[in-house]
């Protein structure tokens, strides 16, 4: 099994490269770290948070998102807005080049899970969502 489980997971990091080459967004997924993909993704669910909200959705500490954020500055995927009522505050949102980013990863996992709800049969297709829902119940834990 884990042979098995393990090129799944490499098939699919192998499908996602070619997703991204082909809307040639590649370069900029390459320049980022996990925990910037996930700074991104966070930041689109969550609109325009703060730092706080931001470390707070994701667990992390604050001075590791505040880093990691400002790279993602650096790189033109993110704003950094400060607030009128209160200069302590500062938002975070997406620039344009972000939300491409995000959205390219969108369309590749719909592209996923478009292909393997082909491949599957409804049988099938109901017990692997049992498993998938399981497996993620367990990995937020």
């Amino acid at each position: 099994m884990e042979t098995l489980l393990i090129e799944f997971i490499n098939t699919l990091e192998h499908s996602l490269k070619n997703i991204q080459e082909q809307s040639g967004l590649s370069a900029g997924f390459s320049r980022l770290t996990i925990s910037q993909a996930q700074y991104l993704d966070a930041i689109h669910t969550l609109g325009q948070p703060t730092i706080t909200e931001l470390a707070t959705h994701l667990n992390f500490a604050k001075a590791s998102v505040t880093t990691g954020i400002n790279k993602l500055v650096a790189l033109g995927y993110v704003l950094k807005n400060q607030s009128n009522e209160d200069k302590r505050v500062v938002r975070v949102q997406l620039t344009s080049a972000g939300e491409e980013l995000v959205n390219a990863k969108f369309h590749a996992l719909q592209e996923y899970v478009a292909f393997i709800g082909s491949a599957l049969t409804e049988e099938e297709n109901i017990q692997f969502q049992a498993i998938l829902a399981k497996l993620v119940r367990l990995f937020k834990q």
